[in-house]
This record gives structure tokens, sequence and C-alpha cells, in this order.
């Protein structure tokens, strides 16, 4: 159902003295061609400036686009938390999935209690180590609440007990963070987008991380180089995955669709998984409010289904609208004005005469 005209802020973050990311204003633009009224609200480390500027904005909804706050990217729950305080309505998932997803420890756990495939892994909080599964090497060693592949590098993969300790202890020392270690899946990376509420979400084709002319030494992972380094010929790239039975398919959408109501997900998101050599799909991570640029994961799979930019923002759009009640008032509005001038038709002194 399209979405009737309405007020919108794009709230996103915005450092001092850094140009402005680009999916605010291809986001920003989607939402003119869709007829509607944008503004955008810029934080980046004064929590009074985020309800204060939405308030003036005047706005229906909030298109959220806010990853990070005063330079800390574990914020962003918080600043769903303060919108969810003040009543705001907003697009994407709520304190609840947030805080869910961000940790990548619980959501294992969670993922585990709904038999949703996942790697067997081992936690460590700097006090006590936990496993579940019967481990074997090698593993990858990642902190607990990072984003963006941050921590995730050559030193992650580690074959032995003595890197593994080692490890762990550089996370805590440069992250301050809990360590989560998982058997590293060899085989194919693919992402999952899903779109609309969490009773009836939609399922985009998947994604694979094709590596191209990548060192058969090195082991593939998917860290802060290959995902924003430049991409030259030969060099890791986004592609729709081909090759995929009917079988493995369904395998990889179920598991991403139960991720996401899971995890308490809405409107978005990204599940990324590993299909072993075996055939076998487990999750690795789940994103909510993933990065919406044009040619991000969400975007390929999206087009790949006959959805543009725009109609992908729109569907997002329109997920939250449904949410909030914002269809329907808009369908009494349309109502209103018709009801109101056959009121006038039939009290006027010419028909009164007649």
């Amino acid at each position: 159902m399209p979405v009737p005209p309405l007020k919108i802020a794009i709230l996103h973050y915005q450092p001092d003295g850094e140009p402005v990311d680009p999916v605010t204003t291809q986001v920003g633009e989607s939402l003119k061609q869709l007829g509607h009224e944008v503004s955008t609200i810029a934080v980046s480390d004064r929590v009074f400036d985020i309800l204060t500027e939405i308030d003036r904005s005047k706005c229906d909804l909030v298109f959220n686009l806010c990853e990070t706050f005063a330079e800390d990217y574990r914020m962003e729950v918080n600043v769903a938390a303060l919108m969810e305080m003040a009543r705001v309505k907003f697009t994407g998932s709520g304190t609840a999935g947030l805080l869910l997803a961000q940790d990548k420890i619980l959501t294992k756990q969670l993922l585990e209690y709904h038999e949703i495939p996942t790697a067997d892994f081992a936690t460590f909080d700097g006090v006590t180590v936990e496993t579940n599964g019967d481990l074997e090497f090698p593993l990858i060693v990642k902190p607990s609440r990072s984003d963006a592949s941050i921590g995730i590098g050559k030193k992650s993969l580690v074959r032995t007990w003595e890197e593994l300790t080692r490890r762990v202890q550089e996370i805590r020392k440069e992250l301050q963070d809990e360590a989560l270690a998982e058997e590293f899946i060899e085989g194919r990376e693919v992402y999952v987008g899903v779109i609309g509420p969490k009773e009836m979400p939609e399922i985009l084709p998947i994604v694979e991380l094709d590596f191209g002319n990548w060192d058969k030494n090195k082991p593939t992972i998917s860290d802060r180089e290959v995902k924003f380094g430049p991409e030259t010929e030969g060099s890791p790239k986004l592609v729709i995955a081909r090759n995929i039975t009917p079988e493995l398919r369904q395998r990889v959408e179920r598991a991403a669709l139960l991720a996401y109501r899971g995890l308490k997900l809405q409107d978005y998101a990204r599940i990324d998984l590993r299909i072993s050599e075996a055939g076998d799909p487990y999750v690795l991570e789940v994103n909510p409010n993933p990065y919406l640029e044009d040619k991000s994961e969400l975007a390929l799979g999206a087009r790949e289904k006959g959805m543009s930019f725009t109609q992908l923002v729109g569907r997002i759009l329109e997920s939250a609208a449904k949410r909030y009640g914002l269809l329907q008032k808009a369908e009494k509005a349309e109502k209103a004005p018709a009801a109101q001038k056959a009121e006038p038709e039939t009290a006027s002194p010419a028909n009164a005469a007649s």
C-alpha cells in the first residue's frame, strides 16, 4: 500500500568537519521522489539536540539512519531508546532488536535457542570461559559488540590455544570488550536482506561475496579491508548468488527469517551466513538497520527482484508507517473532506427553498 505524503526527518550521524554520508542524500532523494516532504537532522554528541531538532521538524516520522553517537557505535541502541521514550515514530528496529543483535554472544545464544544453525562457539568475559559445542580449530575470534568488522583482521583466525589466548587478551585490552570465538566455516559467504513487518516480511534474493582472485593461502575473511577497500579488478565484490539449489535456498531463507523474527527486528535487516563446503548454511551475524547505500547488499538484492532503490526505501517506510497506524490515519483524512462537503450542501438555503 503506497504511503501518503508525510513530513519525514532523516536522522543521521554527522561528526564535525566530515562530509555528509552519501546514504543520507540517497535516501532523502528517494523519499522526495515518493512525494514526501524531507528534512535532515544531523547529530554528533549532544543528546539534547536529538529531541529538540525532531520536535522542531514537526515530522510525522523519523527515518533513522543514525548508527553511531559520540563516536561510539554501541550508542546506536541508545538513540532508538531515546526516541521510544519520547514516543517518536521512527523506521527500523527498536531498542529490543538493536540490543539483542548488537551483542554477538547474546545473538548466538538466541540463535541456538530458536534452533537456527550457527557455528559452535565459546565466550570469554575476562573471568570465565563458556563453550557451546565441541569446538575445533581453526577458530575466528571477534569482539562481542563490534560493528563494521571492527576488531576483525588477519590476527582473528587462530589455530592454537596460545593464539586464541593472545587474541582474546588483545580484544580485552584494545576494545574493552568480551570475546567470541567460533569455528571458522570454510565456504561461501552470503547475505540475505529481509524487509517488512516481522509478521509477514519479504526475503530478498541471496547476495554473495565473490572473493575474486583471492590468495588461496589466505583465509576468506570479510574484514574491514575487504568491506571498505577500493574495488579493483579481481578484488572481492558483491554479486547475486548463483548455483544455489532450491533446497539450499529454502534453508538459507528459513534461517534468515527465523533470525529476523527471533531477534525482534522490524522494517529491514541483513542476515550474514556462511555455506559450508558440505552445503550447510550457518548464520554468522544479524544486522538490524544495515547500511542502506544504493550499492549495498540490500539494494543489490532488491534490484535482482525488480525493485529500484527508491522502491526499497518506500517499502521500508511503508512497514514503519503501517506499524504506527499512519496508513489508516491517511485513509480517514481522505474520506473526511467528502463528508464535510456533503453536509453544507444539504443545509444550504437554496436546497431548503426547493
